[in-house]
């Protein structure tokens, strides 16, 4: 993947400054800073949910992204919250939903399953489509420390087996180093990579 931004603003207000970033497969990067200095439009420009920036983004090869919320179908249950946006097989969604630890709940729906088992379904969600690139926008922030810790390990687990990259935005140093995830920090006005 070949990230280059020359500049992102809003309504006239530059956001972010030039920043270049090649990441090749299997590399895991995560993005730190402090509240409110870009990271998260910087995740979403890379995604391509963003397009109003100067600059281009490309070899972007399957990217997935997992969110701050786990963004599910509340009308759809986990198996369909598998199947339905990827287009993998059931026999494949219920394989990984086994994976991430949720056999048998595949019937339930996003409302009878707790926080961290709905984080765990956006993850094997993220997974379903075996991408080449991983996009996590903080998701571990509402968690206690230990789901946290075991979301962490769980991640680790995927990416190794996936052998995907990872762009991860985080506050937090030691989630990035869980990840060995290269600690990339946004600073400054516009911000820049340093």
């Amino acid at each position: 993947m070949d990230i280059d931004i020359r500049g992102k603003s809003f309504a006239g207000r530059p956001v972010l400054g030039p920043i270049r970033l090649t990441l090749v497969q299997g590399q895991r990067v995560a993005i730190l800073g402090p509240s409110g200095i870009g990271k998260t439009t910087f995740l979403r420009i890379v995604a391509g949910l963003d397009g109003d920036f100067d600059g281009t983004v490309s070899d972007t090869g399957r990217t997935t992204m997992v969110f701050q919320e786990p963004t599910l179908l509340p009308w759809r249950t986990a198996l369909e919250n598998i199947t339905l946006p990827t287009g993998v097989s059931p026999d494949a969604a219920q394989a990984l939903l086994a994976e991430v630890g949720l056999a048998g709940k595949d019937r339930l729906y996003p409302r009878q399953l707790s926080l961290g088992q709905q984080r765990r379904l956006a993850l094997a969600r993220a997974f379903a489509p075996d991408p080449t690139v991983l996009l996590m926008d903080e998701p571990f922030a509402s968690l206690d420390a230990q789901t946290a810790g075991r979301m962490l390990d769980l991640t680790a687990a995927l990416l190794d087996r996936a052998g995907a990259s990872l762009i991860f935005v985080t506050h937090d140093p030691t989630e990035a180093a869980h990840l060995k995830a290269q600690p990339l920090t946004l600073r400054g006005s516009p911000a820049t990579l340093g």
